[in-house]
C-alpha cells in the first residue's frame, strides 16, 4: 500500500497541477442609443454621444443637456429631466449571470436644503433582473461642503443580471434603461438656483460567472 500511495502521489499532484480556473465568460459592450427624443428630452439623439473603449467592457454616454435647474426665476418644469437609451451588450452560448453598473457622472451645486436624485427602470432583453437599485440621493447636508459650491460627482447604479442565450442570433442583448434626475427643495423658497447635471454615464458588466 506504501508503494502504491508513493507512486500514485505524483501523479494526483501533477493532475491538480494542471486543473485551469474556470474562465469568466466574455460578455462584451457594443453600442447605445437614445430613446428619448420627445419633448422635454434629456438626451436627444443630436445631443447624444458613446465612446467605447479599446476593450470593449466600458461604454460611455455623453449627454450635453441632460440636468436640473431649480431657483429664483427658473421654470418649476427644469427641476425634473429624463433619459432613456438601451445599450447592447454581447453575450456567449448558455447561461451567464453578472452586474450591469451605470455609473452616472457630472457636476452638483445644493443649497441649503436641497436634495437631489437619480433614479433608473432596467429591463434585459432576453433576460431578467434579479434585483433593482434604489434611487441615488443627493442632500445639501451629505454631498460635499460648504453648500452652494459646485462638486463633482460619481455614483454606481448596479442591476444584476442573469441571460440565457440559447442560439447565435440571440447573442445580442437590448439593456433599456429609463432614468430621471429631480431636483426639490422641500418646504422651502430658494434664494439661489441650485443645479444637479449629468454629463457622462459609464456601463459595465462585472462579476461574471455561468449559472
Amino acid at each position: 500500500m506504501k508503494n502504491f500511495l508513493a507512486l500514485a502521489l505524483p501523479s494526483l499532484a501533477m493532475a491538480a497541477a494542471i486543473v485551469e480556473p474556470r474562465q469568466a465568460p466574455d460578455v462584451r459592450v457594443v453600442s447605445a442609443r437614445s430613446i428619448s427624443n420627445g419633448p422635454g428630452s434629456g438626451c436627444p439623439s443630436n445631443k447624444f454621444s458613446v465612446q467605447l473603449n479599446e476593450a470593449a467592457n466600458t461604454l460611455t454616454i455623453i449627454f450635453d443637456v441632460y440636468d436640473t435647474l431649480l431657483g429664483p426665476g427658473t421654470d418649476p418644469d427644469e427641476r425634473e429631466n429624463f433619459c432613456d437609451f438601451e445599450v447592447t451588450f454581447n453575450f456567449p452560448l448558455g447561461c451567464t449571470q453578472g452586474v450591469i453598473t451605470t455609473r452616472p457622472g457630472g457636476t452638483i451645486r445644493l443649497e441649503q436644503r436641497f436634495e437631489a436624485s437619480f433614479s433608473a427602470a432596467y429591463t434585459i432583453s432576453p433576460g431578467q433582473l434579479t434585483g433593482s437599485p434604489g434611487e441615488l440621493r443627493f442632500t445639501s447636508a451629505n454631498y460635499g461642503a460648504p453648500e452652494g459650491s459646485w462638486l463633482d460627482y460619481t455614483r454606481d447604479h448596479p442591476t444584476p443580471v442573469r441571460v440565457q442565450i440559447a442560439t447565435e442570433n440571440q447573442r445580442n442583448v437590448l439593456y433599456t434603461a429609463r432614468t430621471r434626475i429631480f431636483l426639490n427643495a422641500p418646504g422651502i423658497t430658494p434664494a439661489e438656483t441650485s443645479v444637479f447635471g449629468v454629463d457622462h454615464a459609464d456601463i459595465f458588466i462585472g462579476q461574471l460567472s455561468r449559472c
